[in-house]
């Protein structure tokens, strides 16, 4: 008997978990990246472009309107079970 809750038990958690993580392996959206941006480089950002990722990291660009910045945002089923659904800042720096 201990062993049939001990099994459910462990089999409802890896379901949670497998649900939790799937929340926000999605690609963030432009408008996601331009706020989380303009967060961190502390001015408007007027167009966000060349979008890519990796299983952990999604990398972009940022414009404003006097300058250029390459800006990196983690992502991935990692960072949202480690963040708990709320959102990490991009780093960006000037190019």
């Amino acid at each position: 008997m201990n062993l049939r809750c001990t099994s459910i038990t462990l089999i409802i958690l890896a379901s949670s978990t497998l649900g939790l993580a799937g929340c926000q392996v999605m690609k963030p959206t432009p408008d996601d990246l331009k706020s989380r941006a303009q967060t961190s480089i502390g001015k408007p950002v007027t167009k966000i472009s060349n979008v890519r990722d990796d299983s952990s990291t999604t990398y972009f660009t940022a414009n404003t309107a006097t300058a250029e910045y390459s800006c990196e945002l983690p992502s991935g089923a990692m960072v949202a079970l480690g963040s708990m659904g709320m959102g990490m800042g991009a780093q960006c720096t000037k190019q």
